[in-house]
């Protein structure tokens, strides 16, 4: 019998500090939109907090600024359209699985619906990434990739922060 694993959508540093960037004409709840999950005023106010540091530090010119409020109404709708066929994927998938008389030709093509989801995801996702990229300058690019790296860093250490028990070695490598 073939194992089947479902993917939980992961959010690296990069993909949501371009997030941010993209929010800076869309207002504050447009990761919940697009998650599905609601954000919490505090959340909201980070979130306009990181946004504005980043856009202070990016230096953006109001063209540019333009340009990434553009490009993000024209990837809002497909954005919308591809959570909703991932929702609809994942619960199909577990519908199946948790059926009264489980077929496994069906949980194989649920589980293919899914993972064409997830990827149709991950293509928005890079091709919008991509295109806010191609507005930044060069000087610009490099200080993202410098506050993605310190972003990273942080997001490390407080996964280690958070582990049980105060053990600060990741999970795969305790006994």
């Amino acid at each position: 019998m073939k194992k089947i694993f479902t993917l939980a959508p992961r959010f690296n540093p990069f993909t949501c500090a371009l997030a941010l960037l993209a929010l800076l004409a869309c207002g504050g709840n447009v990761l919940a939109q697009e998650t599905g999950t609601p954000v919490a005023p505090e959340e909201q106010q980070e979130n306009r907090r990181d946004n504005t540091e980043l856009l202070q530090a990016l230096n953006l010119t109001p063209e540019q600024k333009d340009q990434i409020k553009l490009l993000r109404q024209q990837t809002i709708a497909e954005g919308r359209a591809v959570t909703f066929r991932l929702r609809r994927a994942r619960r199909a998938l577990d519908a199946a699985i948790y059926s009264a008389a489980a077929d496994e030709a069906l949980i194989e093509a649920r589980a293919r619906d899914l993972a064409e989801a997830q990827t149709a995801q991950v293509r928005l996702r890079a091709l919008t990434e991509l295109k806010i990229r191609r507005v930044l300058t060069t000087e610009q690019l490099q200080t993202f990739l410098q506050l993605r790296q310190r972003a990273r860093a942080q997001q490390r250490l407080r996964r280690q922060q958070q582990l049980p028990g105060g053990d600060m070695r990741p999970m795969r490598e305790r006994p």
